[in-house]
């Protein structure tokens, strides 16, 4: 039997005989970097020719069924997607918009095809396994001179002067050793991949501004930073302020103190930080940002070589449906309106993350009134992240601002909670996290200018 391989590469008459090919999906993030088919050594019709003349003469009638099988195999490859193939469900129905496509001279184009791969949903009922010791490190994995990076320390909790510690014992069980979860899904991408899917966002903003024949753009600088731009209340301050400390412990720098806006007392980002990295080919050059709630889209010169997601939530503030609906309608939209009215690139993609669940000891979890224990519950009342998507549906935005799915899936970590009274915030934990990154990159999928993409590259008809 005779299989060529899917990563028949670049040349059309360019091919191999192969005698086995099997597909493999990583596991973990580790193996994500090596998404490409994994074949068997093969053998070029040429070799296969002079070995046929060494040994006893073949029939010319195997050797025309040979070369027609092959030619067969390539033109399926060239021109036959599989329905089970994820970009196939994926992309099935969309429009392509010609002024959003991948052109075929754009460099990275073959990279770019494994951005196409659809990431799984984060479930409900994610599981969580205990962080092996040898994957641990140390508590304090992140370090910047000048900068106060203590809440990247594993048990530190909002507030400063609080953490979880070695064998402090509440509720009869260790809380500092309950902090070493991490979330089980295979496929799940932590943040070197999202940080790949990020990239290739930017370079297509960046491409789509130098062919771009709005005069308004042609003085503008090319786009060549990533940015992830968190805005929300506290708990949102704490996702910007552990993307931080995840890019520092992976070997980023913050090149100058004063562009970063990490409080020297509390460790908490109010503002951008910006980083670098001399290794990373993905994103070298990034900025966090944390915003309570801006005014609207304010143009600054200094943001125009930036590009990236804007990362939403209103978070536990509201305590009603009532009032959940009434911000998305007076808080939320004017803003999202008013970035979608002046923002002609695309470059701030709304996404929302769902908040955390609370674990307060009430029937479902939320905030009773007054502080208690924290403790797990066997209902979670979800209703904010579930008014806002019911927003987005009834205003027809659903397919325009991804969920970042989280609160289902963390509603097993009341140990994360200092207790004493805050059941709503987490200590720090870097594997948590990895919710986040894994939403940002499928929510980079879902925009439907990457999906218009992916046909293209595809040729997928709309």
């Amino acid at each position: 039997t005779i299989a060529a391989t899917a990563a028949i590469p670049t040349s059309a008459t360019t091919f191999s005989i192969m005698s086995s090919a099997t597909a493999t999906t990583p596991a973990d993030d580790t193996a994500s970097t090596d998404r490409s088919i994994r074949t068997t050594p093969s053998i070029s019709i040429g070799a296969a020719i002079i070995a046929k003349k060494k040994g006893s003469p073949a029939p010319v009638c195997r050797l025309i069924l040979l070369i027609a099988s092959v030619a067969a195999a390539t033109f399926f490859l060239n021109y036959h997607t599989p329905e089970s193939a994820p970009s196939s469900r994926r992309l099935n129905g969309l429009q392509i918009d010609p002024k959003t496509v991948l052109s075929k001279n754009q460099p990275d184009n073959n990279d770019r095809s494994l951005m196409c791969q659809l990431l799984p949903q984060v479930p409900d009922d994610l599981p969580w396994l205990p962080v092996r010791a040898h994957e641990r490190g140390p508590r304090c994995s992140s370090y910047s001179k000048g900068i106060n990076l203590s809440r990247c320390c594993i048990g530190q909790c909002r507030q400063f002067n609080k953490k979880i510690t070695r064998g402090q014992q509440t509720r009869g069980r260790s809380d500092f050793k309950g902090l070493f979860m991490k979330p089980h899904l295979p496929g799940l991408v932590s943040m070197p991949t999202m940080l790949e899917h990020l990239h290739y966002f930017v370079q297509q903003k960046s491409f789509e501004r130098s062919t771009n024949s709005n005069n308004s753009h042609h003085n503008e600088p090319p786009i060549d930073t990533c940015v992830l731009w968190y805005i929300g209340r506290s708990l949102s301050q704490d996702q910007a302020t552990a993307a931080i400390c995840k890019l520092t412990s992976l070997g980023y720098e913050i090149p100058d103190k004063k562009k970063c806006g990490i409080d020297d007392k509390f460790g908490l980002l109010s503002g951008t930080c910006e980083l670098a990295s001399q290794s990373s080919q993905h994103c070298p050059k990034i900025r966090v940002r944390h915003d309570w709630q801006p005014r609207g889209y304010t143009p600054n010169p200094k943001r125009d070589n930036e590009a990236g997601p804007i990362i939403y939530n209103y978070g536990v503030h509201a305590n009603s449906p009532e009032a959940i609906e009434d911000w998305m309608e007076n808080g939320f939209r004017p803003l999202y309106d008013d970035f979608q009215a002046n923002d002609d690139m695309g470059r701030y993609p709304f996404m929302w993350r769902e908040h955390e669940p609370q674990h307060f000891a009430t029937k479902d979890g939320t905030y009773g009134g007054s502080g208690t224990k924290c403790q797990g519950s066997d209902v979670y009342d979800n209703y904010r992240n579930e008014a806002a998507i019911r927003y987005f549906e009834r205003e027809g935005l659903q397919d325009k601002i991804p969920v970042i799915k989280s609160f289902n899936a963390l509603t097993s970590l009341d140990r994360f909670h200092l207790g004493k009274g805050d059941c709503t915030h987490y200590c720090y934990s870097p594997w948590r996290f990895d919710l986040t990154w894994h939403g940002i990159a499928l929510g980079l999928q879902k925009l439907p200018e990457q999906q218009a993409a992916c046909m293209q590259l595809y040729n997928i008809d709309a």
